[in-house]
């Protein structure tokens, strides 16, 4: 009876690591687009660098990022902006505003930015609390009109202190909005408490931009107004538009930017053209059109030589293995962002960690094919065998149940 209970437990072990082996490889296919990511050359923490090609495959919320080792398997990573500052006395708290329209379903917390900047990131320090709970986060110019940023944003659970407190970052697409209200989706539910919210002067500064490529604008005037049209080549991520201005010498025009979806358009961003300043357009949109009016008044139409498109540098961080390759999977409409453990060791993570970057963006069946040695393609054989083996194994499991079964009954 032993013999059969320690053959059953091994044939039940043997089909759960097949079934582990066909769960690994349908959860690779669902993600469309990979990147080999570059070699590294010893094990240890890695920024990884996201280029405009891959982040364009990605998600709105970015949730849909994986990394995989050559044996399928997900590695942990951290948004590279999650990494705590070392000197705690940079911390610029940013003022509260005491507002709350009619249409906002849940607890909200609004701040100034008087910095001016774009951010990318805002740190926000909560009263200790072990709930689950997802914030919706907005950016306004006049505390009338919200614009949304990012959504479903989860918090964090309080890892065990003394203080009473901690402290979590969003991370999101850069944007300059005055104002930036957090709405926690807990409607009939008990609300969490915001201390305050702010960013680390380290981060108060110019941010990083990557070139778009392949832009494309056609514009047309008509009664006072300019419209410009820009087409990407993909879903980019744009955060900065420049605008080359040759003439006149002197000008000051307003400027709507719209995001063109479905054939809708949605203003994402409103601001002023003027001959003293560098006319870089800061906002946050995944677009592949957008399109500019310009109120020219009694003036002539400005003179627009060029537009170029930017995308906020993104990064990834990860422990690496020296010893292994990896590579970037993206594009599972269906993924949630991944909750790992590493963003409790992120004050493990030295600043001046190495960065890397990843290959051309290609689908990700071309990426599993590239894998196999030239040669015949034996995958549907190997997924016919697989099947065969786990209905004999079955089959087999049954039975040996069946002759425990009267085993146990004769022993009566």
């Amino acid at each position: 009876m032993m013999k059969l209970l320690k053959t059953r437990k091994t044939n039940i072990a043997l089909t759960a690591f097949l079934c582990g082996l066909m769960f690994t490889a349908s959860a690779q296919k669902s993600f469309k687009y990979g990147a080999a990511l570059q070699q590294v050359d010893s094990t240890g923490f890695y920024r990884i660098s996201l280029k405009p090609g891959f982040v364009a495959k990605a998600g709105n919320d970015m949730a849909d990022i994986r990394i995989a080792d050559a044996k399928g398997n997900f590695v942990s990573y951290i948004q590279a902006g999650s990494l705590p500052q070392k000197n705690q006395q940079s911390f610029v708290v940013f003022n509260r505003v005491d507002t709350r329209l009619p249409a906002d379903t849940g607890t909200t917390y609004v701040v100034e930015n008087k910095t001016g900047l774009a951010l990318d990131r805002l740190w926000i320090k909560l009263q200790n609390t072990a709930v689950q709970r997802k914030v919706n986060l907005m950016g306004s110019d006049d505390l009338q009109q919200w614009f949304a940023i990012q959504e479903n944003i989860p918090l964090q659970e309080a890892v065990q202190n003394s203080e009473g407190s901690y402290l979590q970052l969003l991370s999101f697409p850069a944007s300059s909005y005055r104002y930036l209200k957090m709405l926690v989706n807990d409607k009939n539910k008990t609300p969490i408490k915001f201390l305050q919210a702010g960013i680390y002067t380290e981060y108060a500064k110019t941010l990083a931009y990557t070139p778009i490529p392949s832009l494309r604008f056609t514009h047309a005037d008509s009664n006072k107004t300019t419209f410009i049209s820009i087409k990407l080549n993909d879903n980019y991520q744009v955060n900065k538009l420049h605008l080359n201005i040759s003439a006149p010498k002197y000008f000051k025009r307003n400027i709507t930017v719209y995001q063109i979806i479905g054939g809708y358009k949605e203003v994402i961003a409103e601001a002023e053209l003027n001959s003293t300043k560098n006319n870089d357009l800061l906002f946050s949109a995944k677009a592949s059109q957008l399109l500019l009016q310009i109120a020219n008044g009694d003036n002539q139409p400005l003179t627009i030589t060029g537009i170029d498109a930017y995308q906020t540098d993104q990064y990834l961080v990860s422990y690496l293995d020296g010893k292994q390759s990896y590579r970037l999977l993206v594009g599972d409409s269906t993924a949630q962002a991944p909750e790992y453990d590493l963003k409790f060791f992120a004050d493990s993570i030295k600043d001046n960690i190495p960065t890397i970057s990843h290959g051309a963006v290609v689908k990700n069946n071309t990426v599993l094919q590239a894998q196999v040695k030239a040669g015949k393609d034996y995958t549907v054989l190997i997924w016919v065998a697989i099947i065969i083996a786990l209905g004999l194994l079955l089959l087999l499991t049954l039975k040996m149940t069946k002759e425990v079964g009267k085993k146990v009954g004769d022993d009566v």
